[in-house]
């Protein structure tokens, strides 16, 4: 696979001193966590997405992926099933500017304790907000919540206002994600061409991406260049 150049490497670096690590919580988020990914690779940005789901659905977007073994794949690296302590000493070594961490509606898995942002990505079946409700995290971790609607009544908008406040989400970090036939068929792509579909994606998908981009990682003089890069 493609290897990135000594110059590019450097010039990442210049960019961030700590790996920042960041959880995906929820489901069938795999081309939402590919589109982020995208973004900071083309900010010069060194990626790991690390797979901890029960189905593989994020190495799924990638070919002939290798469980265990860290891959790269359009100048973005793979990890599925990290060994015990691996993604911790990943992070010390600095090795990467972002570790994007996809999760089932768990936290189970120890390492989601690494993350100082966690996203929790969801549609709107009430087991799963449920789910989410219950799930025990420290306060100190930055919390976002995606909504994906595909239909949304009076009732269930209520049920998502008590969901936020009840999990301590601000405001302005829940974001509401349009999931009709387009996006669907951009999910599907995904893994079956192995595209992230960045430039195909909806007007509701990059705004959010891009929202949660400029959050994590944008200076004030880099945000009016970067986003007439990426049409936002």
């Amino acid at each position: 696979m493609k290897q990135q150049s000594g110059h590019s490497q450097e010039m990442k670096r210049e960019h961030t001193i700590l790996t920042k690590v960041i959880g995906f919580i929820g489901t069938d988020k795999y081309d939402f966590i590919s589109c982020i990914a995208k973004v900071l690779s083309e900010m010069q940005m060194k990626v790991l997405l690390v797979d901890y789901t029960t189905m593989r659905s994020l190495m799924s977007t990638i070919p002939d992926y290798i469980q265990g073994q860290t891959m790269e794949y359009q100048n973005i690296f793979y990890l599925g099933d990290p060994k015990i302590g691996e993604i911790q000493n990943l992070i010390q070594q600095k090795e990467y500017d972002f570790i994007l961490m996809d999760f089932d509606y768990s936290c189970g898995r120890r390492d989601v304790f690494l993350c100082e942002n966690i996203v929790f990505f969801t549609d709107l079946q009430r087991h799963h907000m449920e789910a989410l409700e219950g799930m025990k995290l420290p306060s100190s971790m930055n919390k976002y919540m995606v909504f994906r609607m595909e239909l949304l009544n009076k009732t269930a908008s209520t049920y998502l206002r008590q969901v936020i406040q009840s999990m301590g989400i601000l405001k302005d970090h829940a974001f509401y994600l349009k999931w009709g036939t387009k996006e669907k068929q951009n999910q599907i792509r995904c893994q079956y061409q192995f595209e992230i579909p960045w430039k195909r994606t909806a007007s509701s998908m990059r705004k959010i991406v891009w929202s949660l981009v400029k959050e994590w990682v944008m200076k004030p003089n880099e945000e009016k260049e970067i986003s007439v890069v990426f049409g936002s």
